[in-house]
Protein backbone atom coordinates (compact mmCIF):
# COMPACT_ATOMS: atom_id res chain seq x y z
CA UNK A 1 0.00 0.00 0.00
CA UNK A 2 1.24 3.22 -1.09
CA UNK A 3 1.44 6.14 1.07
CA UNK A 4 -0.86 8.53 -0.79
CA UNK A 5 -3.59 5.23 -0.53
CA UNK A 6 -2.91 5.02 3.58
CA UNK A 7 -3.33 8.71 3.67
CA UNK A 8 -6.38 8.59 1.90
CA UNK A 9 -7.85 5.75 4.12
CA UNK A 10 -6.92 7.49 6.99
CA UNK A 11 -8.20 10.82 6.06
CA UNK A 12 -11.14 8.63 5.66
CA UNK A 13 -12.12 7.03 8.84
CA UNK A 14 -11.30 10.28 10.83
CA UNK A 15 -13.89 11.75 8.70
CA UNK A 16 -16.40 8.39 9.32
CA UNK A 17 -15.56 8.40 13.25
CA UNK A 18 -16.70 12.04 13.59
CA UNK A 19 -19.56 11.45 11.26
CA UNK A 20 -20.51 8.72 13.60
CA UNK A 21 -19.81 10.90 17.03
CA UNK A 22 -22.17 13.54 15.38
CA UNK A 23 -26.04 13.08 17.15
CA UNK A 24 -28.99 15.66 17.58
CA UNK A 25 -30.06 16.57 20.86
CA UNK A 26 -32.33 14.09 22.98
CA UNK A 27 -35.81 15.56 23.02
CA UNK A 28 -38.22 15.05 26.10
CA UNK A 29 -38.09 11.91 27.11
CA UNK A 30 -41.41 10.18 27.90
CA UNK A 31 -39.76 8.30 30.74
CA UNK A 32 -38.80 11.21 32.76
CA UNK A 33 -39.80 10.83 35.81
CA UNK A 34 -43.03 12.80 36.28
CA UNK A 35 -43.97 14.61 39.99
CA UNK A 36 -46.67 16.45 41.58
CA UNK A 37 -44.29 19.38 43.12
CA UNK A 38 -41.69 20.90 40.63
CA UNK A 39 -39.40 23.13 42.80
CA UNK A 40 -38.73 26.39 40.58
CA UNK A 41 -34.88 26.74 39.80
CA UNK A 42 -33.68 29.29 37.35
CA UNK A 43 -32.24 26.20 35.17
CA UNK A 44 -32.98 24.30 31.74
CA UNK A 45 -33.51 21.18 34.37
CA UNK A 46 -36.74 22.91 35.34
CA UNK A 47 -37.78 23.34 32.55
CA UNK A 48 -37.58 19.05 31.38
CA UNK A 49 -38.72 18.47 34.66
CA UNK A 50 -42.10 20.27 34.88
CA UNK A 51 -42.66 19.81 31.08
CA UNK A 52 -42.66 16.18 31.76
CA UNK A 53 -44.90 16.37 34.92
CA UNK A 54 -47.29 18.69 32.94
CA UNK A 55 -47.05 15.50 30.25
CA UNK A 56 -47.99 12.85 32.49
CA UNK A 57 -52.14 13.85 32.73
CA UNK A 58 -51.41 14.97 36.28
CA UNK A 59 -54.52 17.37 37.44
CA UNK A 60 -51.92 19.88 39.62
CA UNK A 61 -48.17 20.35 39.81
CA UNK A 62 -47.41 22.93 42.22
CA UNK A 63 -44.28 25.21 41.73
CA UNK A 64 -42.83 26.50 45.08
CA UNK A 65 -40.53 28.86 44.65
CA UNK A 66 -37.38 28.23 47.50
CA UNK A 67 -36.51 32.05 47.10
CA UNK A 68 -39.18 34.40 47.92
CA UNK A 69 -39.11 36.69 45.17
CA UNK A 70 -41.44 39.77 44.79
CA UNK A 71 -44.37 39.46 42.14
CA UNK A 72 -42.74 42.35 40.37
CA UNK A 73 -39.45 40.33 39.76
CA UNK A 74 -41.61 36.86 39.17
CA UNK A 75 -37.77 35.33 37.24
CA UNK A 76 -38.31 35.04 33.54
CA UNK A 77 -38.15 31.47 33.08
CA UNK A 78 -41.63 31.34 35.22
CA UNK A 79 -42.52 34.44 33.05
CA UNK A 80 -42.38 32.53 29.82
CA UNK A 81 -44.17 29.39 31.44
CA UNK A 82 -47.11 31.61 32.44
CA UNK A 83 -47.45 33.54 29.22
CA UNK A 84 -47.33 30.06 27.36
CA UNK A 85 -50.81 29.62 30.04
CA UNK A 86 -52.28 32.74 28.63
CA UNK A 87 -51.51 32.70 24.95
CA UNK A 88 -52.71 28.54 25.09
CA UNK A 89 -56.40 30.21 26.46
CA UNK A 90 -55.47 29.48 29.97
CA UNK A 91 -56.69 31.91 32.59
CA UNK A 92 -53.63 33.38 35.46
CA UNK A 93 -55.11 34.21 38.90
CA UNK A 94 -53.17 35.99 41.84
CA UNK A 95 -54.19 35.00 45.14
CA UNK A 96 -53.33 37.37 47.69
CA UNK A 97 -51.89 36.40 51.12
CA UNK A 98 -54.49 36.65 54.05
CA UNK A 99 -54.09 39.70 56.07
CA UNK A 100 -52.41 39.44 59.31
CA UNK A 101 -54.78 41.61 60.47
CA UNK A 102 -57.61 39.55 59.31
CA UNK A 103 -59.03 42.12 57.19
CA UNK A 104 -57.93 41.26 53.65
CA UNK A 105 -57.65 44.69 51.83
CA UNK A 106 -57.58 44.73 47.78
CA UNK A 107 -54.63 45.78 46.01
CA UNK A 108 -55.08 46.72 42.19
CA UNK A 109 -51.53 47.43 42.03
CA UNK A 110 -50.40 43.93 42.91
CA UNK A 111 -52.33 42.57 40.64
CA UNK A 112 -51.35 45.06 37.74
CA UNK A 113 -47.99 44.73 38.49
CA UNK A 114 -48.04 40.74 37.82
CA UNK A 115 -50.04 40.87 34.77
CA UNK A 116 -47.76 44.08 33.66
CA UNK A 117 -44.86 42.17 33.73
CA UNK A 118 -46.55 39.01 31.78
CA UNK A 119 -47.16 41.57 29.00
CA UNK A 120 -43.26 42.88 28.53
CA UNK A 121 -42.37 39.33 27.75
CA UNK A 122 -41.97 40.48 23.87
CA UNK A 123 -38.04 39.99 23.62
CA UNK A 124 -38.79 36.19 25.02
CA UNK A 125 -41.38 35.59 22.03
CA UNK A 126 -38.67 34.63 19.63
CA UNK A 127 -37.53 31.98 21.71
CA UNK A 128 -40.94 31.17 22.75
CA UNK A 129 -41.71 30.16 19.23
CA UNK A 130 -38.85 28.33 18.89
CA UNK A 131 -39.46 26.21 21.58
CA UNK A 132 -43.44 26.16 20.62
CA UNK A 133 -43.07 21.78 21.29
CA UNK A 134 -41.17 22.19 24.56
CA UNK A 135 -44.33 24.48 26.04
CA UNK A 136 -47.51 22.33 24.29
CA UNK A 137 -47.56 20.61 27.19
CA UNK A 138 -48.88 23.80 29.43
CA UNK A 139 -51.99 23.84 26.86
CA UNK A 140 -55.15 23.23 29.03
CA UNK A 141 -53.73 24.52 31.86
CA UNK A 142 -54.84 27.50 34.21
CA UNK A 143 -51.82 28.88 36.68
CA UNK A 144 -52.57 30.50 40.44
CA UNK A 145 -49.65 32.30 41.67
CA UNK A 146 -49.90 32.10 45.07
CA UNK A 147 -48.35 35.17 47.14
CA UNK A 148 -47.10 35.31 50.70
CA UNK A 149 -45.06 37.32 53.16
CA UNK A 150 -41.50 37.12 53.86
CA UNK A 151 -39.29 37.83 57.08
CA UNK A 152 -39.90 41.45 56.33
CA UNK A 153 -43.86 40.99 55.71
CA UNK A 154 -42.95 42.07 52.25
CA UNK A 155 -45.69 40.54 49.78
CA UNK A 156 -43.53 37.79 47.69
CA UNK A 157 -44.02 34.85 45.61
CA UNK A 158 -45.12 31.82 47.72
CA UNK A 159 -45.35 29.24 44.38
CA UNK A 160 -47.54 28.68 41.59
CA UNK A 161 -50.03 25.87 41.02
CA UNK A 162 -50.90 24.77 37.19
CA UNK A 163 -54.28 23.16 37.37
CA UNK A 164 -56.00 21.17 34.32
CA UNK A 165 -58.93 23.03 32.84
CA UNK A 166 -62.06 21.41 32.99
CA UNK A 167 -63.34 20.98 29.61
CA UNK A 168 -67.39 22.38 30.02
Amino acid sequence: MTSKAALHTLVLFCLLGALGACTTPPELKKSEVSSPVVAFIDLDKFDHALAASLASGLNTVEVPFRERVSPNKIPERMKVWLNHVEKNGGRIQVQEPPSPSGVTAKNPFLIFSIVNALKTLNDLQVKAAQEKNFFSNIKGHDAKVILGYNADNEVVVDKVILTKTTTP
